[in-house]
């Protein structure tokens, strides 16, 4: 509604509009169709088609209360959205985010719980990539912005130049697509002492909303059954990361929002282990690397603090020393 006054629309019609919904005043949450209906309304007082879309560029930290100041405190982007899949109905429970990492990208799809979705996905959409954009600056270089309705020409054409991609409509989901990397270009504004308590106030009100319980089964992909099997999560982790240095199970903790205890003990339940999965991904890793690099700069690339202790590790997968190996690698070609 401020925003409505700032572009100068008639404070009385604005007065108007908010008289109609008794879930306005004396109340902190807004019913969906209230949302959606106001929403609608902002389009004919402004008369804007993308009125969601230039409302979610005005949106600023503040306005998600304490999930705005987490996200600015995390330490990269990987991090900020597993805040926000995991504590955004704390500020707006209207729909699902899902997480998938691809090879070389990353999706965000976000499903709205309603039919009239238009401007909620302009606005929710616009607002997580206006974020973004104010904490990665340039480097932020999205791939494809994808929205499930119709758009005209000169709508796609207003949100491709913002959104400095190519913009697709009637897609099967609403979808943000961006390069993998970016996930782990470290944050300017990165505070840990302030994440870690960001983080408890987070959980504590989560825990204390109404249907709490139901809003941590809801919420997304990245975090679904995150009780039953934890271990998809840590793999996913580990493949995003560049490289495996400082990829400790603190860390992949930390950015699972539980302690390493509980990982330690849910990957038990999944019939593994973070050791297991790390050793894993760094078998993976491991010609492509040793094409390409040292014996020393390897091990440095898979984690190993020290060249002796990827030495100690390659013997017991192997049989082999890691100079042997590397030899018989590129002599294969």
């Amino acid at each position: 509604m401020s925003y409505l006054v700032s572009l100068g629309v008639n404070a009385d019609n604005v007065s108007l509009t908010t008289q109609k919904h008794d879930s306005l005043s004396g109340s902190s949450r807004v019913d969906m169709d209230v949302y959606v209906e106001l929403l609608n309304q902002g389009v004919a007082l402004s008369n804007n088609s993308l009125f969601g879309f230039e409302l979610g560029k005005h949106i600023q930290a503040k306005d998600y209360g304490v999930l705005g100041y987490l996200v600015e405190s995390c330490e990269n982007l990987a991090q900020a959205i597993n805040a926000l899949t995991r504590f955004d109905a704390l500020v707006a429970d209207i729909g699902t985010t899902s997480v998938f990492f691809e090879p070389d990208n990353t999706r965000v799809e976000w499903l709205p719980k309603s039919a009239d979705c238009k401007q909620m996905v302009l606005r929710n959409t616009t607002a997580w990539v206006a974020t973004v954009y104010k904490i990665l600056g340039s480097a932020c270089q999205l791939n494809a912005v994808n929205f499930t309705f119709p758009l005209d020409d000169s709508e796609k054409n207003m949100l491709a130049m913002w959104f400095n991609c190519e913009v697709v409509d009637n897609a099967n989901t609403n979808a943000i697509i961006f390069p993998q990397h970016l996930l782990h270009i470290p944050f300017t504004s990165e505070n840990k002492a302030m994440f870690s308590a960001l983080v408890k106030v987070s959980e504590e009100e989560l825990m204390a909303s109404k249907g709490g319980d139901r809003v941590q089964f809801s919420n997304s992909q990245f975090n679904a059954n995150r009780h039953e099997d934890i271990s998809h999560k840590v793999v996913a982790l580990l493949k995003a990361n560049p490289t495996l240095k400082g990829c400790d199970q603190q860390r992949v903790a930390n950015a699972l929002f539980i302690s390493p205890r509980t990982l330690q003990r849910k990957l038990k339940q999944s019939g593994t282990s973070f050791q297991q999965i790390l050793n894993n991904e760094r078998k993976a890793r491991l010609n492509e690397l040793l094409k390409h690099h040292s014996i020393a700069d390897t091990a440095d690339l898979l984690g190993f603090q020290e060249q002796s202790s990827f030495t100690h590790a390659f013997k017991k997968w192997y049989s082999t020393t890691p100079l042997k190996y590397q030899k018989q690698l590129l002599a294969r070609g």
